[in-house]
């Protein structure tokens, strides 16, 4: 007999809803059963019509959790009637009728199958955080397809919203899980060290005796998560706990292990995988960080970059309910309330700030002619839109009218991004058979354990760190080392390599090479150019050109600034590709680093692009030379791949260029002097006071016709500056011409002598020889109106006598005497 949960009762109202309509908005908390419950029941009541029911997971773990979830209750195994698909893994066959999914399996079975005649129901779980496909399978039910039903489940779903974009559909809501959760914040932010906190709240749950279930702790990555190991191993070796991680590139065992019941208490330690449609036995309390990594895309710069955010309180909301599904539970969260309620209420969907290139591919695929038009849910930028068409424009999947290429269904039936598949396609018709192992080394994690030169510490390798062609070749040489070793601990260590990460690899190259076979060349005789084409093929968008020779620093297609990883081999090549690109916050830098780069020959770009390269002429103004030159540039896309620069320009072009540059700060173009600022002051005072003579109040435009009159066959500022004749004395003024001349300046006034004045004869104490007459007063021959300066004569300092020092006594009688004496009356006559 199943455990009852929370879901069970509305089963019965979901099944009705299925059968009387076509579409369902359902809402239900976590632990609530959704994700195990409603396909089972679908199934069983023959809502599918006899044909498949296909449930949308968002994350890679969950269609296999799910699925074995599932069968095991319902008496089976995987594979049988329960079965899923997800990148490089299957399991099921033609007898399965319940699928589990990821969203890019359910767009590449559209693109096979574009009516879905095989599937009865679809259903999309964990709406809120993909929901691309709710509008594809909606234009479906609208077109060829109305008999196809659609069931969309969350737990923190906008019903009335999602309900009025499927057209009215039936709203159901859950309400309550199986058990109660207590939620508990900080009093205070803290200001210590993540992992110790971390450690610190494990502490207060194992301090808790009525608590022997699982802990389950929710970090923003892998790198957090060995922090974590190390911080909380002296706890779990205290209380005899096993501390085991789960995030998406451990192996399929290890994932397993960490969502199966273990023999001893666990402490989980969780990316954000174990949020959602991911069920995980016998935990009782959750310990939340509140952080994710996220990744986001920047149309600017064509990258997408990953960034750690806080979570939003519906994510918040969603880890707590992991806590309540077989008994009451717990949740510590590592913030403060008052933090809680400034946080956005719900995720960003993915459709508004990742790459949209492959959803674009598959809609056009699909039938979609105008993106902008299709029918969104929340709707992507232009920007957005525009890069993903010129990037398929770029890779050859589309052509100028929208329409998909042959190179573009190709690339669809690949298990693989856009980037890619298009290596892939290329390396078929290259006949490269170490494609599809450069393709995985490409996209998995990066097998090198260090990312710094090695040569110094491991002789026997040191030399493949050289400098070389492509990290591609590198790392491809090392996985070859490896695989003859049989990946031994010993072989990975001293190559220094990863087991897990050289695992993920082979994984996936048995995948890709399933689906796009080797070519006819035996393996290795494609490790040369041919690979290094194929990188070409599939970064059109990534070409690097080094700054100056020997520098880490380029500039890549777009204008992006990018920096080589110290550990790259790619170390002379003027032309690079950036395979593998790490855009990092903004906040943090502004160039982008290049982990994998690989070299790039000019003349390939021609041959593979020739609709992208061109040559053009240019004749600019510098601004710093001051001059005008001729450039003739060799682009590809934007990226300038070479320039010639010449000085000797056509004088009539060069004088229309510095025409237009000097009248931007004509004053500082042409170098005014003396002479020119008193034309312009006399200017000026024409326009004042004889408006009827028709000069500008401006000097700018005044000036502009002096430089319209000296700019042409002048090549430089220089050459407008070196007059041999003066300004033009005549300027024009409408239908008249007045003469104003500026290369002399007006005569100047004659001295003013004014008579000195009659001296008032010598002091008392002056010398004869002193006596002089008063210099006359001259007025400045300048300008009319100018003050006058008296040059006065300079008198002798008098000498004074030393001041008798007078006793306190005589001071106090003096001081009285005064103020006993009468005022003396006022004199009459001269004022002082």
């Amino acid at each position: 007999m199943p455990t009852p949960l929370p879901i069970d009762p509305l089963l019965p109202r979901v099944v009705d809803a299925l059968r009387t309509g076509s579409r369902l908005v359902l809402r239900a908390a976590p632990g609530a059963g959704k994700t195990t419950r409603v396909p089972a029941a679908l199934l069983d009541a023959g809502a599918d019509g006899g044909k498949q029911v296909v449930v949308l997971e968002p994350r890679r773990i969950a269609p296999r959790a799910a699925a074995e979830f599932v069968a095991r209750r319902r008496g089976g195994s995987v594979g049988e009637e329960v079965g899923y698909r997800a990148r490089f893994e299957q399991r099921g066959g033609a007898r399965t009728r319940l699928w589990f999914v990821t969203e890019g399996v359910f767009s590449r079975s559209l693109v096979r199958d574009p009516y879905l005649e095989g599937v009865g129901v679809v259903v999309l779980d964990e709406f809120h955080e993909r929901h691309l496909q709710g509008g594809v399978v909606r234009e479906l039910q609208e077109t060829v397809r109305p008999d196809l039903n659609l069931a969309v489940m969350s737990a923190t779903l906008d019903t009335e919203r999602l309900a009025a974009y499927l057209g009215g559909s039936p709203a159901l809501t859950s309400e309550g899980r199986a058990f109660p959760v207590t939620i508990e914040h900080e009093r205070e932010p803290s200001g210590a060290r993540p992992d110790a906190r971390v450690a610190a709240a494990v502490s207060r749950v194992l301090g808790d005796p009525g608590d022997r279930g699982d802990v389950l702790v929710f970090l923003p990555g892998a790198a957090a998560i060995r922090r974590a190991a190390q911080a909380a191993a002296p706890l779990a070796a205290a209380h005899g706990l096993d501390v085991v991680p789960l995030h998406g590139d451990l192996p399929l065992d290890a994932q397993r292990r960490a969502i199966e019941p273990g023999r001893r208490r666990r402490v989980v330690l969780s990316t954000n995988v174990a949020e959602t449609a991911l069920t995980i036995e016998g935990v009782t309390a959750v310990i939340d960080r509140g952080l994710a990594r996220e990744a986001r895309f920047d149309p600017g710069r064509g990258l997408n970059r990953l960034e750690e955010v806080r979570v939003s309180r519906a994510a918040a909301e969603q880890r707590a309910g992991r806590a309540g599904r077989t008994r009451p539970g717990r949740c510590l969260r590592l913030w403060t309330a008052a933090e809680h309620a400034e946080r956005r209420e719900r995720e960003l969907p993915e459709v508004l700030r990742l790459d949209l290139a492959a959803i674009a591919l598959e809609l056009r695929a699909w039938g979609a002619r105008d993106l902008a038009r299709f029918p969104w849910l929340d709707s992507p930028s232009e920007a957005a839109l525009r890069s993903a068409e010129r990037l398929l424009r770029e890779l050859g999947t589309v052509d100028e009218g929208g329409e998909v290429t042959d190179v573009g269904r190709r690339m669809l039936a690949i298990a693989a991004a856009p980037h890619l598949a298009c290596i892939l396609v290329e390396a078929e018709r290259r006949g490269a058979a170490d494609a599809p192992l450069v393709a995985a080394l490409a996209t998995e994690r990066d097998i090198l354990l260090e990312r710094r030169e090695l040569g110094a510490e491991r002789p026997a390798t040191g030399a493949r760190w050289a400098t070389g062609r492509s990290d591609l070749l590198l790392r491809l040489e090392l996985f070859r080392e490896a695989e003859r070793a049989g990946f031994s601990a010993a072989a990975c260590s001293s190559l220094g390599l990863d087991p897990a990460a050289l695992r993920a690899v082979e994984r996936a190259r048995r995948q890709l090479a399933r689906t796009a076979p080797a070519g006819p060349g035996s393996p290795g005789a494609g490790a040369g150019d041919a690979l290094l084409r194929c990188a070409l093929a599939g970064f059109p968008d990534r070409v690097v050109r080094r700054r100056e020779r020997g520098w880490p620093r380029g500039v890549m297609v777009g204008g992006t600034g990018v920096v080589l990883d110290p550990a790259s081999v790619v170390r002379e090549a003027e032309l690079f590709v950036a395979v593998d690109l790490d855009a990092g916050p903004r906040r943090e830098r502004s160039e982008a680093r290049v982990r994998i780069a690989s070299a790039v020959e000019r003349e390939w770009l021609e041959e593979a692009f020739p609709q992208a390269v061109r040559r053009e002429r240019e004749i600019v103004f510098e601004t710093a030379a001051e001059r005008v030159v001729e450039r003739e540039r060799e682009r590809y896309q934007d990226l300038v791949l070479g320039e010639v620069v010449r000085h000797d320009v056509d004088r009539r072009l060069a004088g229309e260029r510095i025409a237009v540059a000097a009248k931007r700060d004509p004053a500082a173009a042409l170098a005014l002097g003396a002479d020119e600022e008193r034309l312009l002051d006399r200017a000026r005072f024409l326009a004042r006071t004889m408006p009827e003579l028709g000069f500008p109040e401006s000097s700018d435009v005044l000036l502009h016709r002096v430089i319209d009159a000296l700019a042409p066959d002048k090549r430089s500022f220089a050459e407008l500056r070196y007059r041999r004749r003066p300004l033009p004395g005549r300027f024009g003024l409408g239908s008249r011409r007045e003469g104003v001349s500026a290369s002399s300046p007006l005569p100047p006034l004659p001295p003013v002598r004014t008579p000195a004045p009659r001296s008032r004869g010598p002091e008392p104490n002056e010398s004869r020889k002193c006596r002089r007459a008063a210099p006359p007063v001259r007025a400045s021959p300048r300008a009319p109106g100018w003050r006058r300066q008296r040059l006065a004569r300079r008198r002798p300092r008098r000498r004074s006598r030393p001041r008798r020092r007078e006793s306190p006594s005589r001071r106090r009688r003096a001081a009285g005497e005064a103020r006993a004496r009468p005022a003396a009356p006022r004199r009459a006559g001269r004022r002082w």
